[in-house]
């Protein structure tokens, strides 16, 4: 059965794959691990920018999260 993508629509993963003027193509057997694969980046990204939310560090609700937004700041390094 053929891998679903989760988060980057099959038509625009093509656009990620160009070096230079490169295409560089896909072939068909490694097409459904390249979704899984750039699935799981993306997914591993998501996290990360969750992780970087500040979180109460006291009482009953340690460890939930003080905001559920994510904001310009949080890319400050």
């Amino acid at each position: 059965m053929p891998y679903t993508a989760k988060f980057i629509r099959v038509s625009k993963i093509k656009e990620l794959f160009i070096e230079g003027d490169t295409k560089i193509r896909i072939s068909g057997e490694a097409k459904d691990l390249v979704h899984k694969y750039i699935d799981e980046a993306v997914g591993v990204a998501v996290k990360e920018l969750i992780d970087k939310l500040p979180r109460k560090s006291k009482g009953s609700s340690k460890g939930e999260l003080k905001r559920i937004t994510i904001q310009k700041d949080d890319f400050k390094e």
